[in-house]
């Protein structure tokens, strides 16, 4: 559909650690321009802006706009995606007469068909005075076939991540994750382990972590506007469990027929 409307309610009850909640949000769309707001029942308000200048020039402002001190937010974002290389810069909470802020910039280089190369910089003004700056360095390799990927990210911190990800059939993919943490004052490490199996009309996730969580969701869908959702995870060091359900109803305008509804159900 060109423009793209779309408008989404949403409500959060139950839970014994969060209060009940209710957010609205509204969606435009078009070849080059999307728009998204939203708001929820404590007034919070954020808003998303994008525009395609061409296919490989993109524009983004993100802004979030709350009633907590602190929890304000306004990003502005540009990105170039080159043949064979890909330049990110990025502004959080910038303030043009002293400079204050957080800016990020990313250069990603695609040496051959399988590696690609990038180094990113963050640049920390909270004050005037003070400024931080941490330079981080990754790496990704993807193979032929496009069926596993592996990733490798190091920051000047002493921090560690590497990831893999591979498509073991046509429904199921698994992944794992080891993030290191080297420092003077933390040594620390937490390995992942997650797998996705879709089902003809059900998605099955799982996660599995070195701190003792194990996590699933499955997420059936009766009808392609109508899915029911169950959630569970469960802490075996701290001896904690979750559980919870949930209901995803979306609007549509396909015709039954075009929906795939026999005859008999239009």
């Amino acid at each position: 559909m060109n423009p793209l409307f779309q408008a989404t309610h949403s409500f959060a009850l139950g839970s014994q650690t969060a209060p009940p909640s209710y957010n609205f949000t509204a969606i435009y769309a078009t070849p080059s321009v999307f728009m998204q707001g939203g708001v929820d029942h404590e007034g919070n308000v954020n808003g998303r802006f994008n525009r395609g200048w061409s296919p490989n020039n993109v524009t983004k402002f993100h802004a979030q706009f709350s009633q907590q001190v602190g929890h304000n937010m306004i990003q502005a974002e540009q990105e170039y995606q080159g043949a064979d290389f890909n330049v990110n810069l990025k502004a959080i909470n910038p303030w043009p007469t002293d400079l204050t802020g957080i800016y990020v910039g990313s250069y990603l280089q695609s040496f051959t068909k399988n590696l690609a190369l990038g180094v990113e910089s963050v640049f920390q003004r909270p004050t005037p005075d003070t400024s931080e700056q941490i330079t981080s360095y990754l790496a990704r390799y993807t193979s032929s076939d496009k069926s596993w990927i592996a990733t490798t990210q190091f920051q000047g911190a002493g921090v560690m991540t590497a990831t893999y990800w591979q498509k073991l059939s046509e429904r199921v993919e698994a992944a794992a994750e080891l993030q290191v943490v080297a420092t003077p004052t933390r040594r620390d490490a937490i390995a992942t382990l997650g797998a996705k199996y879709d089902l003809r009309a059900a998605s099955f996730k799982a996660q599995l972590d070195s701190t003792g969580k194990v996590s699933a969701l499955l997420e059936q869908r009766f009808t392609p506007t109508f899915s029911f959702l169950v959630a569970g995870e469960i802490d075996h060091f701290k001896n904690a469990a979750k559980v919870g359900v949930g209901v995803m109803i979306e609007g549509t305008s396909l015709t039954p027929e075009e929906m795939g509804y026999p005859p008999e159900m239009q």
